[in-house]
């Protein structure tokens, strides 16, 4: 953070008693965190940890990088005491003193010590490069969303209850309205709210693919509709990484969510109809195609744009192939060398345990593609 003199925090974990509680405590404490305390949290039984980590740590990217992977290596020891990861907190040196948890019924210390520091590589990104939204081929006429009619809209529910709506927020976008905030409304707040979908999210998200097909749409907003279905495709692959260290400690395999999953099948089933667009689309839009091609081990052809290699753009359509030909050991290799460029990338998620090398890259690749984005441009 900006103005910070260096880096110190906290290391959450959730225990099912307070007997964990004590063991992890005890443990964490031998392992270096001069305090550790223990609290009961919300749900009934279970046990919040927290291990002080007085660091201190530089105040850039590769101390901040430091810091979490301690918290990693921290959550190797609490899953010998069935602990979990869940949180924490980081703050400026400065304010360790209010870093420092409160009195509560466990507190085990080791005054002076320091958890081991592991060594974070931390790259530097090749440059940036602009993809181009033009030719932009757009066909005149109006977008046929008859279909919408069809769906019990009505039956079907998302973030905010009924889907009844749904039909006019898809007309709303095929019209020429307030595309920004159109978009956001249906995609961001309505159909993936914070990462969930609902029953009416895979229905809707077929007709995004028709409003791509159509081409009736500018190049700008169908990037930005790619954009909604690369995010789409890559719900489930979020879902086993976010819950991979629960799963461990619980000895079963990682999940994701049904209606996550629904919704991966649905863009996969659209994406011969959105690969058929190939040839009348731009270079930023033919990149996101390789990208969401990637994700069904499709692959794409290789003219997207200009010589790219030496640029982030390049690396990820580099990511992309590998995957797309079953290359999934290169495509982990790749995914890591993109990881240790920035902040965009959580380098936790090659660690998630259980999670397959195909989805860490591909999370990976998705939430790098969508940074690519923000430089298209006409």
């Amino acid at each position: 953070m900006a103005g910070w003199s260096a880096v110190c925090g906290t290391h959450d974990f959730t225990v099912p008693s307070e007997a964990h509680a004590r063991s992890l405590a005890e443990a964490l404490a031998a392992y270096g965190f001069p305090l550790v305390t223990a609290r009961p949290a919300r749900r009934a039984g279970e046990w919040i940890v927290t291990a002080l980590d007085e660091g201190p740590y530089p105040a850039d990217l590769a101390g901040h990088r430091t810091i979490d992977a301690v918290g990693r290596r921290a959550a190797l020891v609490a899953r010998r005491h069935a602990g979990c990861p869940s949180g924490g907190s980081r703050a400026d040196h400065a304010m360790l003193a209010l870093v420092r948890p409160a009195d509560t019924p466990v507190v085990s210390t080791n005054p002076g010590g320091r958890p081991p520091v592991p060594t974070v590589v931390v790259a530097l990104a090749p440059p940036r490069a602009t993809l181009r939204l033009t030719p932009d081929h757009v066909t005149d006429g109006p977008i046929d969303l008859s279909g919408v009619d069809r769906i019990a809209w009505a039956d079907l529910e998302h973030a905010h209850g009924p889907a009844d709506d749904v039909p006019d927020l898809l007309r709303a976008l095929a019209a020429d309205g307030d595309w920004p905030d159109a978009l956001d409304d249906l995609c961001g707040d309505f159909l993936i709210h914070q990462g969930t979908c609902f029953s009416a999210t895979a229905p809707a998200v077929a007709f995004l693919t028709d409003l791509v097909v159509s081409g009736a749409l500018p190049a700008a907003r169908r990037l930005d509709l790619y954009a909604w279905l690369l995010v789409a495709a890559d719900r489930p692959a979020a879902d086993l990484l976010a819950d991979a260290a629960r799963a461990v400690v619980r000895q079963r395999p990682p999940a994701a969510g049904f209606r996550a999953r629904e919704v991966r099948h649905t863009v996969g089933a659209r994406l011969p109809a959105l690969l058929s667009c190939w040839d009348r689309e731009p270079a930023a839009n033919r990149f996101a195609l390789t990208c969401l091609a990637a994700l069904f081990h499709r692959p794409c052809p290789d003219e997207v744009d200009g010589p790219l290699d030496g640029t982030q753009p390049g690396s990820y359509l580099d990511l992309a192939r590998a995957l797309a030909h079953g290359r999934d050991g290169a495509a982990l290799a790749l995914a890591a060398d993109i990881v240790a460029w920035g902040e965009r990338h959580n380098p936790g998620w090659l660690e998630a345990p259980g999670v397959s090398d195909r989805v860490k890259a591909g999370h990976v690749l998705v939430r790098g593609a969508l940074g690519v984005f923000d430089d298209a441009e006409a």
